[in-house]
């Protein structure tokens, strides 16, 4: 069956346009046009944003929790782990199981508008729970912890996981120059020396990025990931965005997990938009921002299908009660409530009460939940999950991240 989302504005998201008819086929989008195309079933979504499905390029699900932990700012990651694994609320966050703490994280990016999530943990950690989660996981992928000599043993080493990434076109993805001691400093000088550091290469923070060191990025063409709520939790002060982004380099947007960084993906990007204007005196665009977390993520993670609504592409879609005139404010100025409708390779998975015949008509199992005072249909069993949860922990515990009423 082929079916169409008429009447909306779209956001490619390089251009927008209004009364846009989506068609959808196979998983894929078959026709982007402004006029409507006889399909077996379509749904009209006048004032709304369609927009690629959101990217979220740095989060870790094993940590889903709340609330924040940390007393910084740090010299670098290890204090805050140590901090962390010494807190009441790990040893609470213990008592439930991983496959309940993935479906956690899964929920929490689905219903702020992510369909795909990069998830930065070891794959024997994270490939049992992949089939199980309402939205999409980056698993295609080669990595290193980090680069210190303090790092965490994740891969097979730099020189060989960079490797990996070169031969099976995947990206090689590390935290890096996430503090400030004389080792973190020269992160990059370790990385090009031991040769992780090209195209292929997803870099995560980037505190403590010199002038030289951009540069140098920008020469290899890597890429970065910013996640500025967390960094300023957790070290108060975040690398030099503008200077990345005035070289051009490509950046998208991380939230890193609850217990440091962001809420959500729209929660990070408010904060961003708003920690840009402070620091800098100017405006970080809302285009840009929207490209941070569509097209410049799926040129990092090397998605081909993604990140652009256009005919081919992969139907990952979010789409946004349009509250401002500006498409791309939509996005970024959404909140829980504005979320309308969220579809994943062309199947609906969260969206609007009112949306509910769509999910029928596909043959979808949803459950009725009410999220941030909202009638929501979603995929799975999210009332479930937080049962369970509630049960390990032995009370009713509360999320911001995730205000649902079951």
């Amino acid at each position: 069956m082929n079916w169409s989302i008429e009447d909306a504005t779209v956001i490619t998201p390089d251009s927008t346009f209004s009364g846009g008819c989506i068609v959808i086929e196979d998983g894929k989008i078959g026709e982007v046009v402004r006029k409507k195309v006889k399909t077996d079933y379509s749904i009209s979504i006048d004032n709304a944003v369609i927009c690629p499905g959101l990217i979220n390029s740095h989060d870790h699900l094993l940590g889903t929790y709340f609330p924040k932990v940390g007393n910084g700012p740090y010299p670098n990651w290890l204090p805050w782990d140590n901090d962390l694994k010494s807190a009441d609320v790990y040893r609470e966050r213990q008592q439930i199981e991983n496959r309940d703490l993935y479906l956690l994280g899964g929920y929490r990016n689905l219903i702020s508008g992510v369909t795909s999530v990069q998830d930065h943990i070891p794959h024997f950690v994270q490939d049992p729970f992949l089939d199980l989660l309402p939205v999409k996981v980056i698993s295609d992928f080669s990595m290193a912890h980090s680069i210190a000599s303090f790092a965490l043993n994740w891969g097979e080493g730099v020189e060989v996981e960079y490797q990996k990434s070169v031969k099976n076109d995947i990206p090689f993805i590390t935290h890096i120059s996430e503090g400030f001691d004389d080792e973190t400093v020269r992160d990059i000088e370790t990385l090009d020396k031991k040769g992780g550091l090209g195209e292929y290469s997803v870099l995560i923070h980037g505190i403590s990025f010199s002038e030289s060191d951009m540069n140098k990025i920008k020469s290899k063409k890597a890429n970065v990931v910013w996640c500025c709520d967390s960094n300023i939790f957790m070290f108060e002060k975040t690398t030099d965005i503008k200077m990345l982004l005035d070289k051009k380099i490509n950046v998208s947007i991380g939230t890193d997990s609850p217990m440091s960084g962001g809420l959500n993906i729209l929660e990070e990007m408010r904060f961003d938009r708003a920690y840009f204007k402070k620091k800098y005196g100017v405006d970080l665009p809302d285009r840009q921002i929207v490209q941070m977390v569509t097209k410049n993520p799926a040129k990092s993670f090397r998605m081909y299908n993604n990140g652009e609504i256009s005919a081919g592409r992969l139907a990952d879609l979010t789409v946004f009660e349009k509250k401002y005139e500006d498409p791309y404010s939509s996005v970024v100025g959404a909140g829980l409530k504005d979320i309308k409708l969220v579809i994943i390779e062309g199947m609906p998975v969260y969206g609007d009460a009112e949306y509910l015949p769509l999910f029928t008509r596909l043959k979808m199992d949803v459950q009725s939940v009410t999220v941030d005072g909202k009638e929501k249909v979603i995929i799975g069993d999210l009332k479930g999950v937080l049962s369970r949860i509630n049960k390990a922990v032995g009370y009713n515990k509360k999320f911001p991240f995730l205000p649902v009423k079951i």
